[in-house]
C-alpha cells in the first residue's frame, strides 16, 4: 500500500510552484485568468517551466489587483486548452503555492471542468514559514522583504512564482538545519490540513510526448514553451512598482490574514499600519473589503445552508473590517 510522499526525501523530491490570477475568489464563479509554474529539480537551477494568460470566458474582474483587461485575455488560450500542458508542468512533483489553498481550489475546479484529476501531493509556502520557526504567516512580499528576496511585482503569476522559489531555497535550509529530512518529519511539526495530502502520489505525464505545443501568451516572454526541459531558466530580478502594486499589497495581506477564516489582533494591527503607510483612499479600502466578505458569504452558501459556525466566522470578519477602517452594512 502506497504511503505516497511521507517517506520520500524533501531535498531529492521535484517540486512544482504555482500561482493563478484570477478574475477573484470563488471557483465556479470566479476563473482563472493567467497560470505560472515554476519546477525545481534536485540539483538543478528551478526553471519557469508554464506560463501563459487564459481567458476566463467572462468578463474581466480584478484588474485593480492584477492589472489584467479583457483586452489582454481575448487571444488567450481557454483553460481546456492548456490544461493537459498544466498538468504535465507539475507531473512527477510535490505541488507548492504561497496560498495553497487558494490555488488548489482553483486547480481543483478548472481540471475538473477538463475532466482531469489533480489530487495531487501538495504544501502552501505560506504556512511553512511559521512551521519552521521562520516568522509568522503574511504575505508573499513581506515573507520576501524578511529574507532578503527581490519581488519585481505582486500579482504578475511569473513574477510570483520565482520569487516563491527562491523562498523555497530559504525553507529548503532551514529543513536541513533542523533535521527535517522527510514530509513525514516534516508533516509532524504541525497540524496543517494540507498535510494530509502527503498521503497521495505525485501525478504521472498524462498525454505522453505527442501533445501538439499548446497555445499560449505569456505576459513576462514572448514564447515559453509548455515543455519544462525546455523552460526558461529562473533568475533573480529588480524590485519594482506597478500601477496596481500598492493596492495589491494590501489585498494580499487580507487574503494572508483569512486564509485559515480567522483574522488575529495581530494581524489586524498589521493590516493597519500597512494601510496607512501605502496612503490608500478610503473608497479603494471599501472595494477590497467588500469583495473579501462577499467572497466568504458566496463560499459558504454555496450548499445553501448557513450554520452557526459559519455565522460567527462572519461576523468576527465583520468586526475584524470594521477595525481596518470599514465593514460593509456602515
Amino acid at each position: 500500500m502506497s504511503t505516497g510522499i511521507l517517506d520520500r526525501d524533501v531535498a531529492s523530491t521535484p517540486v512544482a510552484i504555482i500561482d493563478f490570477e484570477t478574475t477573484g475568489l470563488n471557483p465556479g464563479v470566479d476563473r482563472v485568468v493567467e497560470v505560472s509554474v515554476v519546477r525545481m529539480e534536485p540539483g538543478s537551477e528551478p526553471i519557469l517551466a508554464f506560463d501563459t494568460l487564459v481567458n476566463p470566458q467572462r468578463p474581466m474582474a480584478a484588474t485593480e489587483i492584477h492589472g489584467i483587461t479583457d483586452e489582454d485575455v481575448v487571444d488567450a488560450p481557454e483553460f481546456s486548452e492548456i490544461a493537459t500542458h498544466l498538468m504535465n508542468a507539475i507531473s512527477d512533483c510535490v505541488v507548492a503555492a504561497y496560498n495553497v489553498y487558494f490555488d488548489m481550489r482553483f486547480l481543483d475546479y478548472e481540471i475538473s471542468r477538463a475532466r482531469l484529476r489533480a489530487e495531487a501531493p501538495h504544501f502552501c509556502l505560506m504556512y511553512l514559514r511559521p512551521m519552521l520557526g521562520l516568522g509568522g504567516r503574511c504575505s508573499l512580499e513581506c515573507a520576501c522583504q524578511a529574507h532578503g528576496i527581490a519581488h519585481p511585482s505582486a500579482h504578475v503569476a511569473a513574477h510570483d512564482v520565482q520569487a516563491s522559489a527562491h523562498l523555497m531555497r530559504v525553507y529548503m535550509d532551514a529543513m536541513r538545519a533542523r533535521g527535517i529530512r522527510t514530509f513525514r518529519d516534516l508533516a509532524a511539526l504541525k497540524r496543517y490540513k494540507f498535510v494530509d495530502s502527503f498521503a497521495c502520489d505525485p501525478l504521472p505525464r498524462c498525454g505522453g510526448e505527442a501533445l501538439a505545443p499548446a497555445r499560449l501568451k505569456s505576459r513576462t516572454a514572448s514564447v515559453v514553451r509548455p515543455e519544462p526541459q525546455r523552460a526558461t531558466r529562473v533568475e533573480p530580478v529588480p524590485a519594482k512598482m506597478t500601477s496596481n502594486a500598492m493596492l495589491g499589497m494590501y489585498w494580499d495581506g487580507l487574503k494572508a490574514a483569512v486564509s485559515d477564516l480567522v483574522i488575529t489582533d495581530e494581524e489586524i494591527e498589521s493590516l493597519l499600519r500597512k494601510k496607512e503607510e501605502l496612503g490608500l483612499p478610503d473608497e479603494q479600502v471599501k472595494v477590497l473589503h467588500a469583495r473579501l466578505f462577499s467572497s466568504v458569504i458566496s463560499r459558504f452558501i454555496e450548499d445553501y445552508w448557513l450554520d452557526a459556525r459559519e455565522e460567527e466566522v462572519l461576523r468576527r470578519l465583520y468586526r475584524c473590517l470594521s477595525r481596518l477602517g470599514w465593514a460593509p452594512g456602515q
